[in-house]
């Protein structure tokens, strides 16, 4: 297999507010030397608590943030040093969903607007963009006609297809994924990781795939990798690794994944007195 996405030794620190005048401002290390790769049309799901680094990381890959040091490689290309125009013709083969799909899509425009924006800094013609537009929306199972229609019309697993829609109309090869469905009911939930799935048999889409949720990662995902305080601590395939953890960190994240077994000891009372 071709390595299509190659993270190597990322470093992301954030200066903080300076508290005191003549003394240098605090720093705070949101990825302290990250390194993976992912296969083309494999998935690497990033899982790890809040705070954990995991939507830096996302932005750094996305390169809409710059790292304080390191590479990332997408395709051999150093993304964040190419210029300007470079990286922006290098976006067709990247692109992103976000985790609100009501947030995410601006109301104010039509479908077929949301959708075709990544295309118009491509310089497609407009005719090329209603076709893509139409194969797209196709694809993640709605109508040509919903083109017209804007986002309040739609329910939230609809909105999320079209947020996946408009990630898809680049033709991308990397697809990164912040969250995508936890903004969304748990029936729903389902319904938009099947079809991630078959989208990524359909067109071979390689996703990087965030996540606080552990099923969601073993649902989609090739591969894990479990990030905390800026580290990738351990990473392997989801059933090795969440059958026998070596981290302590991870161990504690399978722990905290709710059960549908009822606790051995009954609970007290709701009239007793806790000594």
């Amino acid at each position: 297999m071709t390595a299509l996405l190659q993270v190597e030794d990322l470093h992301k620190r954030y200066a903080l507010p300076r508290e005191k005048l003549f003394q240098p401002p605090g720093e705070v290390h949101a990825l302290n030397g990250v390194s993976f790769t992912i296969e083309a049309g494999r998935s690497l799901g990033i899982v790890g608590e809040s705070g954990s680094g995991k939507s830096t990381l996302a932005r750094l890959v996305m390169a809409l943030d710059t790292p304080s040091s390191g590479r990332v490689r997408l395709l051999g290309r150093d993304l964040h040093a190419l210029p300007r125009e470079e990286l922006r013709a290098a976006r067709r083969d990247f692109q992103m969903v976000f985790q609100d799909p009501y947030g995410s899509l601006d109301p104010r425009q039509p479908v077929r607007r949301i959708v075709t924006e990544p295309l118009s800094a491509q310089g497609v013609s407009r005719d090329e963009m209603h076709q893509r537009a139409t194969e797209v929306l196709q694809a993640v199972g709605l109508r040509p006609a919903d083109l017209d229609k804007y986002p309040h019309e739609f329910s939230g697993g609809q909105r999320q297809r079209i947020a996946i829609a408009r990630a898809l109309v680049t033709r991308p090869r990397l697809i990164v994924a912040d969250e995508p469905v936890s903004a969304l009911d748990v029936s729903v939930q389902a319904q938009v990781l099947n079809l991630m799935q078959d989208l990524q048999a359909q067109f071979g889409i390689t996703y990087m795939l965030i996540s606080h949720d552990l099923a969601v990662v073993h649902h989609l995902c090739d591969e894990v990798a479990v990030l905390w305080q800026g580290r990738i601590v351990e990473q392997g395939p989801p059933e090795k690794l969440f059958a026998a953890a070596e981290h302590p960190y991870t161990r504690t994240l399978l722990a905290a994944v709710p059960g549908a077994e009822p606790p051995a000891t009954p609970l007290a009372s709701a009239g007793e007195t806790r000594g």
